[in-house]
């Protein structure tokens, strides 16, 4: 399959990278399992529970990831964000919505299930950048709508999603490793809208 995503270069004024957006595969696992766990600890470790986390590393190692990866299944999308000297640096999936039964939800067709970044590249237009593409392929797949879910203590997210124009839908209670946490659902009613989003450095 074609994916209308691609080679970026120089997206900062003090920023050379060189960036490629490509499909996920199988051979990717240990470095999106890293991505993954170095994100985690850095961004939940005051917000969950440190068996939670513990929990989370184990559930999402790079067998799961190779596992997830091996399985043909056209409706998910999993993209990794490489540079070309850094290595896989980030990551994103997104789907069809899972779930819920609310009104509210029923509105929207798709959902972006993950998104995480190496920390020393966040805010400089990678996380856009990963969102856009997702939004890309959504379209192309003929879903015009889309919602993401993100804990409710993590307001820089929240913050981040509202910047790229997702909308806050709903608060609900919600199981995950072994704790209850508040998640907060955020939407696009118009992907149009995000898929045309140009990042900027501090994205």
């Amino acid at each position: 399959m074609n994916y209308p995503i691609g080679t970026n270069r120089r997206f900062g004024e003090d920023d050379d990278m060189e960036i490629f957006i490509r499909p996920a595969g199988p051979a990717d696992a240990e470095d999106i399992a890293r991505v993954q766990r170095i994100s985690w600890a850095a961004t939940y470790a005051k917000q969950l529970s440190p068996e939670s986390l513990a929990r989370v590393e184990t559930a999402w190692d790079a067998r799961h990831w190779r596992r997830s990866l091996e399985r043909v299944d056209d409706r998910v999308i999993s993209l990794v964000l490489e540079g070309a000297d850094e290595g896989i640096i980030g990551f994103g999936v997104a789907g069809p919505r899972r779930g819920g039964k609310d009104p509210i939800l029923r509105a929207y067709d798709g959902e972006f299930y993950l998104l995480y970044l190496l920390p020393q590249f966040q805010r400089r237009g990678h996380g856009v950048r990963l969102m856009v593409a997702m939004a890309r392929v959504l379209r192309a797949r003929g879903t015009e709508t889309a919602l993401v879910w993100a804990l409710a203590s993590n307001r820089p997210a929240i913050g981040f999603y509202q910047h790229l124009s997702g909308s806050i839908l709903m608060q609900a209670r919600k199981p995950f490793f072994g704790e209850s946490v508040n998640e907060i659902a955020l939407g696009w009613r118009d992907l149009r809208i995000l898929s045309s989003m140009t990042p900027t450095l501090r994205d």
